[in-house]
């Protein structure tokens, strides 16, 4: 399938069940909004899966695709015989961390052999969330446009994209451009602490859970927060609202919005 027919596949997720997804947080038995961005994360997944009751959401089966050149070979050889820290910070989360070592020479090729990647692995494996690393130079043209092609597969298959670094970052920027949808399916890991990490998100308008002070972009922050993924959708489906407990509901002046409200004008 070509790049503009994945394109015109891609459609936004589904506000209206990020809405009610979010509801269910601001109803459960704790302060409302006191799980910050670990709600946000589960809210937009439901958006993009199109559920939001608790015991149809699930966990999505993931990977980890590390994006690299030819010239990185013996590094993604490393990778695939799991002999990196990625490797063993995907496995805590059942995630496996591929390599993919683009061959393509020409930006168009790229963008079409990444999609093709992507949608291989996703309908091999049934997966739901892929972390994006990346071993190339950060202005690696080609892989960077091989990283755009799997973000555009990925999203036309509502698939959702746990970026890392900034080389990653730049990819969803460019996958932006062609199909603004696609912004739905991308997920911030962390604030890496390469260059140019803090404009490249906020480019994106995406704010990272994460700030490890970590080097690069190889993937380590994008299969950390593989975890936060899971503890978001664990809070959401294993606790009870107050009317699924029984209880009275929460007095909205002993919110955690209202009390941020009272130490602000304080």
């Amino acid at each position: 399938m070509h790049i503009e027919e994945i394109i015109q596949k891609i459609t936004p997720s589904d506000k209206n069940c990020a809405k009610l997804a979010q509801a269910r947080f601001d109803a459960l038995i704790k302060p409302v909004g006191s799980l910050a961005q670990l709600e946000q994360m589960t809210a937009r997944y439901a958006a993009i899966v199109g559920e939001y009751n608790k015991l149809d959401l699930e966990y999505p089966k993931r990977d980890l695709l590390v994006w690299c050149s030819v010239d990185k070979i013996a590094q993604a050889e490393k990778i695939m015989h799991a002999q990196c820290p990625v490797n063993v910070l995907a496995a805590e989360t059942g995630a496996k961390a591929v390599a993919l070592v683009v061959t393509s020479d020409n930006e168009t090729d790229a963008m079409e052999e990444g999609a093709a990647l992507v949608q291989e692995l996703v309908h091999e494996n049934g997966l739901g969330l892929i972390g994006f690393g990346c071993l190339a130079d950060v202005d690696d043209a080609v892989v960077r446009a091989a990283m755009v092609g799997g973000i555009l597969q990925a999203a036309s298959m509502r698939v959702a994209v746990m970026l890392d670094g900034v080389a990653t970052c730049k990819a969803a920027q460019a996958a932006v451009a062609l199909a603004p949808a696609a912004l739905d399916y991308c997920f911030a890991g962390h604030v890496s602490a390469e260059p140019g990490a803090e404009e490249a998100l906020a480019a994106l308008g995406l704010t990272a859970p994460l700030r490890l002070h970590i080097p690069d972009g190889a993937g380590e922050g994008a299969a950390l927060c593989f975890t936060l993924f899971n503890a978001g959708l664990k809070a959401y489906k294993e606790m009870e609202t107050f009317e699924e407990a029984g209880v009275h509901v929460e007095m909205k002046e002993f919110s955690l919005a209202e009390q941020v409200k009272k130490e602000k004008a304080e």
